[in-house]
């Protein structure tokens, strides 16, 4: 009887059935012959293949058979034997490769799949199992990859979905990265984006991965590859509920060992994040039970919880009695050994000496009030009294009689857990001096009182010095992630969002480590916000929010929340019936809307009404109280943005009022006056645009610039969501202006054709130059004008611009930037174009910190930044590399502003990406811009990938003809449409913009 290792050139050759296939796989792992022997005949198959193809007729073979003069012959046998051993090649090639080799056969000779995320093909997609893990690093055995020969046959074929297959079948980075090139040559469709979402997770860029599996699923419902991909895109975001919930639809698909393979991944992900749930739950009631006394088993590993130091301060100040405070003396001593020293040794030691006649009762009240608190924080049940220690006289009472008891850690803690350490900041200084736990509370604190006045980026530098001094401690870790909570809050605030998202990300981290199930929630909050903030990452936000709601699945607030920001986002995308679907989710919660909710409802009603929402904008006004201006603000302009759609005097009254309002905050820097003064400007543009008001709504833009506009060559533009304003102050002054509401699609990142009629391009022609003063998110886009136009985007500074000093310019050149190993990136080299008078300072290598190449822009008047550039996925943020320091090796946007350009540069910033800007409409957000906000006159950047040598050519060209008394536009044109008449830098020239 036949066994199945007779079977293995039939397996290669793809000839047995189905279920004798099977039997063979099951087979093969543990029979080391046919692992030998499948690679062999793989190899053989190639050779005889090549054969048959280039072989001679069998007479050619014989002719070319060599005969020595010296009279001996080679023998007949000899030669016929090594005919007949090409011919056995030959046949054996023919019988065992297929003609056409599959994805199927690329993927490995083995029993199990190499590779995780599933391929599109039909051949690539047959289940298997993936390899145990051994105990050491690497898959386990009889995983072996692709024979180099059948990956030569592919790559020769080209067949881009075969190739792309058998590459990432490899699950090897280098090969992803291949298949990745070759994908990209395909036609739009699910197929292609669900392999680039299985390239981009074996390259472990996991948002990248979702975006492309929900573009496939957006193409395709219900596509099983996809759903895997997004699945496992999910699980490498730490979003694992969500996760689970799409291994649950592959497993409702039945798919024979897909659906059993992602029902045991749901299984998991369940447990993992249960677990943690359930970690979080066990900590805090065996925190809540410390207020009773120490329990006689504390949870395994209790004192490396982030919160159990939180919990021991409760205790002690709650312990009425001596033994009860000694009690505590071992969980000090477990904190202790966390932070190091005996800090809260000594703190048990001294409070185990107090007078408890006097302090018992005390202690006993502050039980109180924490259990009163954090039932209402958890929404547990409360008892009469507890309801009672919630209102602020029983507080403010309680915190007298401590301040002439004398316990002051006891009142330490009440002023903490009132809100009211701002008005005691001493004692708690005077507290930090001993205990560094208290030290991060003082910083918070600080920050916040530095937040409510005009000192708002040094709140964020007196938070990240507090982490950079304490936050290596590890028993600390519960201050460390409420200080990544603060940071990420504000520079969410500030638009600051790859900030935002680094400082979210890293507390998440923690937090998932500490398994703090309350904080991790609020951080992933803040990755919700910071994603749909950046505006050009709308499936990370909706995975993080759904995330949020997994976990919260009863809380009509959380519901509320969510299902609003969702219909957001669909608005931005203007996805009209989505986004109206989703805010009537949110408001069939019961729950009110907050401010950030009625702006988009107002937003929305423009185009998609419905009955009472003027009603319920209303009531969001009405509710808040005048202590509150940043929300009365917000709500004010959502119902003044309302308004005006319906009522146009009574509209643009409510808006010039609230411009009144926020007119000194926002000159002082307040972030919500800002962008109401913004946002106000644009319903009165839009609604003069609409009734063909040009003329006023060119005053506005003047109005909100702060300085009178050109009076010729002047285009002025705007967009919001689906309406577009352009008006034109042609050659000789003449107005000419266009409104239109008719667009259903999201702006794209290039506007080609934005100003497209000629009506609005004629009066401009005879310009030198066109200014174009466009607003956000329009300004610093690709294409706003025809290439055959001269002209430069209006950058409005903040403040006005230092004269430079008198004396010869001061010519800076940052290049061959010594960049961090790990990066792999080569250096950048320069050849700069001095002029004649200039001084020249040069910084390269390890010397060219952020610290110090900003220290010698401040007296430059002209810069070639030279490096290498990049946008942040999660928050569209773009940022220049350069030598790391202490803050690392990312010029960002928030550092370039920390310093002023007293020499009124003019900047080239030779690096891709350099000119992306981030999306806002309140604002310019970008490397240009934050240049112009700290005196820069003029930028010259690029919006994608450049070319080092080519752009050291095209930069120094422009700046030539600049010293010669060309205008920036017009030299700018003149050498881009030089070298694309001579078919240079095609690629790369066109996105190439000038500020200033």
């Amino acid at each position: 009887m036949a066994g199945p290792c007779d079977n293995v050139a039939a397996f290669v050759d793809g000839e047995l059935s189905s279920d004798e296939a099977e039997v063979f796989r099951q087979h093969l792992p543990d029979c080391a012959r046919c692992q030998r022997e499948i690679p062999l005949l793989l190899q053989l198959d190639f050779l005889g293949r090549e054969l048959v193809e280039r072989a001679p007729t069998p007479m050619e073979v014989l002719r070319s058979v060599p005969f020595p003069r010296n009279g001996w012959r080679r023998p007949v046998s000899l030669v016929a034997a090594s005919f007949a051993a090409g011919l056995l090649v030959a046949i054996v090639g023919a019988r065992f490769i297929p003609q056409q080799p599959s994805a199927r056969l690329a993927i490995s000779p083995s029993a199990y799949r190499l590779l995780e995320p599933r391929l599109s093909p039909p051949d690539a997609d047959v289940y298997r199992k993936l390899p145990d893990r051994l105990m050491s690093s690497g898959a386990g055995a009889n995983t072996e990859g692709i024979p180099h020969a059948l990956l030569g046959e592919l790559r020769t074929r080209n067949d881009l979905q075969e190739l792309s297959a058998a590459l990432l079948a490899q699950n090897q980075a280098v090969l992803a990265e291949e298949a990745l090139v070759k994908l990209d040559g395909l036609a739009a469709s699910a197929e292609k984006e669900s392999d680039r979402a299985a390239a981009l997770l074996i390259l472990s860029r996991h948002g990248e991965a979702l975006k492309a599996a929900d573009r496939a699923l957006a193409m395709r419902p219900g596509m099983p590859q996809a759903l895997w991909n997004r699945a496992l895109a999910l699980r490498e975001l730490h979003l694992p509920r969500l996760a689970a919930r799409v291994f649950d639809q592959v497993t409702t698909l039945g798919e024979a060992g897909w659906a059993e393979e992602a029902s045991r991944n749901v299984a998991g992900l369940r447990r993992a994040s249960m677990d943690g749930e359930e970690r979080w739950h066990s900590v805090e009631e065996a925190g809540r039970a410390l207020l009773e006394g120490v329990p006689d088993l504390l949870p395994a590993g209790f004192s490396q919880a982030p919160s159990a130091r939180l919990y021991f301060y409760d205790a002690v100040r709650a312990a009425p009695d001596r033994s009860r405070v000694m009690a505590l003396l071992p969980l000090a001593q477990s904190l202790d050994a966390r932070a190091g020293g005996q800090v809260l040794q000594d703190y048990v030691r001294r409070i185990s000496a107090a007078d408890f006649s006097r302090r018992a009762p005390l202690a006993r009240d502050y039980a109180e009030l924490v259990r009163a608190l954090r039932a209402q924080a958890l929404g547990l049940p409360m008892t009469e009294s507890q309801k009672d220690w919630l209102s602020e006289t029983r507080q403010a009472a309680f915190v007298a009689t401590l301040r002439a008891s004398g316990e002051e850690d006891v009142l330490l803690g009440v002023l903490v857990l009132t809100g009211a350490v701002r008005g005691d900041l001493p004692r708690f200084e005077s507290a930090a001096s001993t205990d560094p736990w208290f030290a991060l509370t003082v910083a918070r604190e600080r920050s916040a009182e530095q937040w409510r006045g005009p000192h708002r980026e040094q709140a964020l530098r007196t938070l990240l010095e507090a982490y950079r001094l304490f936050c290596s401690i590890s028993g600390l870790d519960y201050r460390c992630i409420q200080i990544d909570i603060d940071l990420s809050d504000r520079s969410i605030q500030l638009h600051q969002l790859a900030e935002a998202n680094k400082y979210a990300e890293r507390g998440r981290q923690r937090a998932r480590e500490g398994s703090e199930w309350f904080l991790e929630r609020d951080l992933l909050w803040n990755l919700a916000q910071s994603a749909k903030f950046a505006g050009t990452v709308p499936h990370l936000a909706r995975a993080y929010y759904s995330e949020y709601l997994e976990r919260e699945p009863g809380n009509l607030d959380a519901r509320r929340a969510v299902y609003q920001h969702l219909a957001d986002i669909a608005w931005n995308e203007l996805s009209v019936d989505e986004a109206r679907m989703d805010m009537e989710l949110a408001l069939a919660t019961g729950r009110p809307l907050p401010v950030s909710g009625a702006f988009t409802l107002a937003d929305l009603a423009r185009l998609k009404s419905g009955p009472g929402d003027e009603a319920r904008l209303t009531t969001v006004l009405e509710s808040l109280p005048a202590s509150k201006p940043d929300e009365r603000w917000v709500a004010a302009h959502a119902l003044g943005r309302f308004v005006i759609e319906h009522d146009v005097i009574r509209g643009r009254a409510l808006l010039r009022d609230l411009l009144q309002q926020v007119a000194g905050p926002a000159d002082t820097g307040n972030p919500t006056a800002r962008r109401v003064r913004a946002y106000s400007f644009t319903s009165l543009l839009f609604e003069a645009g609409k009734r063909g008001g040009f003329e006023e709504a060119l005053g506005l833009f003047s109005e909100e610039r702060g300085m009178p506009l050109p009076a010729r060559c002047l285009l002025a533009a705007t967009v919001d969501s689906e309406r577009t304003l352009l008006i034109v102050r042609g050659a000789q002054g003449e107005l000419v202006g266009d409104y239109d509401d008719s667009r259903r699609q999201r702006l794209p990142s290039r506007v080609e054709g934005l100003v497209k009629k000629e009506e609005l391009l004629a009066p401009l022609r005879a310009c030198e130059q066109v200014e174009v003063l466009a607003r956000p998110p329009l300004h610093g886009r690709v294409g706003l004008l025809p290439a055959s136009f001269a002209w430069s985007y209006l950058t409005r500074r903040s403040t006005a611009r230092i004269p430079p000093k008198p004396g010869p310019g001061l010519h800076l050149v940052v290049s061959e930037v010594e960049l961090p190993a790990e990066l792999s990136l080569p250096s950048l080299s320069w050849t700069p174009s001095f002029g004649p008078d200039e001084k020249h300072l040069l910084i390269s290598g390890a010397r060219a910190t952020a610290a110090n190449v900003l220290a010698a822009m401040e007296d430059a008047t002209e810069i070639d930044l030279v490096t290498h550039g990049n946008i942040h996925d999660s928050a569209s943020t773009s940022y220049l590399l350069l030598a790391p320091d202490m803050e690392g090796p990312e010029l960002t946007l928030s550092r370039i502003r920390t310093t002023s350009l007293r020499g009124a540069p003019f900047v080239m910033l030779a690096a891709c990406k350099a000119a992306h800007t981030t999306y806002a409409v309140h604002e310019p957000l970008s490397i240009p811009a934050a240049f112009f906000e700290i005196g820069a006159r003029g930028v010259l950047a690029a919006t994608q990938d450049i070319y080092n040598e080519e752009a050291n050519a095209f930069f120094n060209d422009i700046r030539e003809r600049m010293r010669s008394g060309v205008l920036p536009a017009v030299a700018l044109r003149d050498v881009r449409q030089e070298w694309l008449g001579a078919g240079r830098g095609t690629t790369w020239v066109n996105s190439v913009l000038l500020f200033e």
